[in-house]
C-alpha cells in the first residue's frame, strides 16, 4: 500500500484514541469511569531547512479537546469528545506552503465488555481539515474505526481492529494489532503498530516514558498559488518525557523528541512533494479530569 496514504491514517487512529479517553487508557476499566476529560497541548519544532531551496522552516503544533464518558450499563460506555488542531508554519514564500492548517472534529463511540477478558469498540470521527480559507463538503475526512482488547493475563492485553477512512484521496482498510504488557505496577510495554513505548510509575504522582508515534495529518487546500487541491504533512518521532499528578485530576507534561523523515506530499497538482530536514522539539501537556 502507498505509504503517503498509510502514515496519515494512522495518525488518525492515534487522535481518535486522545479524543475519547476510554481507548487510549490501558487500565480502562469500563466500571470505574471518569465522567470528563479536557486537554491542551503545544508542539515547537526547531528551525530546519527545506531540501527544495535550502530554507528554513519552523513550525508549531496545538491541540485542545474535551471528551465525555457515559456508563449505560456495568457493560455498555458510550463516549463522545471534541477537538480542534492547529499547525503553524513558518517558511520561505517560495517554498508555497500554506501558514496554517487545522483540523475541527467531533467523535462518537461506544465499548461493550462482552465478559472480563474480551471488550468491544466502535467509533466515528466526523471533521473538517483545511486550510480554513474556505470551507467545503472537501473538507471532510471520516474515520471509522472498530477497535477489540483481550485481556490474556493479568499482565497482558491483546488489541486488534481495523481503521476505514472516508473522505481520504484513497479509502484504505487497514489493520491494528498490538500487546500492552504489564509485568509489574510501575513498568508498563506498548507493543505493535502503530504505538509503540514503554513508561515508568515509579510512585502515583510521577510517570516517565520512552517511546516513538507519528505525527501530521491530510488536508483540503483552497489556495490556487500552492498549486495543489491537498497537502499531507508526517513525520516519525522519538519522544521521551515525564507526566506529573499535580492533583487529584490534573496532570502536567513535558516532553521532548527527535522528528525525522519530515515530508510534505501534494495531491490533485502538479508541484513536487518537499521534504524537510530532521528537528528537535519541546512538548508541554495539561490534563484535566472530572
Amino acid at each position: 500500500m502507498n505509504s503517503n496514504i498509510l502514515v496519515p491514517v494512522f495518525i488518525w487512529f492515534i487522535v481518535l484514541l486522545t479524543m475519547s479517553g476510554a481507548l487510549a487508557s490501558e487500565g480502562f476499566d469500563i466500571m470505574n469511569i471518569k465522567g470528563w476529560d479536557t486537554f491542551a497541548r503545544t508542539t515547537v519544532f526547531a528551525g530546519s531547512s527545506i531540501s527544495a531551496n535550502g530554507g528554513s522552516l519552523t513550525m508549531q503544533e496545538v491541540e485542545v479537546g474535551f471528551g465525555k464518558k457515559f456508563g449505560l450499563t456495568p457493560r455498555f460506555m458510550l463516549s463522545t469528545g471534541f477537538q480542534y488542531s492547529l499547525k503553524s508554519i513558518d517558511a520561505p514564500g517560495d517554498a508555497r506552503l500554506p501558514t496554517s492548517l487545522h483540523r475541527l472534529a467531533i467523535s462518537l463511540g461506544g465499548m461493550y465488555r462482552l465478559n472480563d477478558n474480551f471488550t468491544l469498540g466502535l467509533m466515528v470521527s466526523p471533521g473538517l481539515s483545511s486550510d480554513s480559507k474556505e470551507i467545503t463538503t472537501s473538507d471532510i475526512r471520516t474515520p471509522i474505526i472498530f477497535v477489540s482488547r483481550y485481556k490474556a493475563s493479568q499482565q497482558v492485553t491483546l488489541t486488534g481492529g481495523l481503521m476505514y477512512g472516508i473522505g481520504n484521496q484513497e479509502l484504505p482498510v487497514l489493520p491494528m494489532i498490538g500487546a500492552v504488557v504489564k509485568p509489574s505496577e510501575e513498568w508498563t510495554f506498548t507493543l505493535g503498530f502503530p504505538r509503540t513505548g514503554v513508561m515508568f510509575k515509579p510512585n502515583k504522582t510521577t510517570e516517565y516514558s520512552l517511546g516513538a508515534e507519528f505525527g501530521g495529518g491530510e488536508y483540503r487546500l483552497h489556495d490556487p498559488t500552492i498549486g495543489a487541491n491537498t497537502i499531507s504533512y508526517w513525520d516519525y518521532r522519538a519522544v521521551t518525557g515525564i507526566k506529573w499528578v499535580l492533583s487529584p485530576g490534573m496532570e502536567l507534561g513535558v516532553a521532548g523528541g527527535y522528528s525525522f523523515a519530515r515530508k510534505f506530499v501534494f495531491r490533485d497538482g502538479t508541484r513536487d512533494d518537499i521534504d524537510v530536514n530532521n528537528a528537535l522539539f519541546g512538548r508541554l501537556e495539561f490534563k484535566f479530569l472530572w
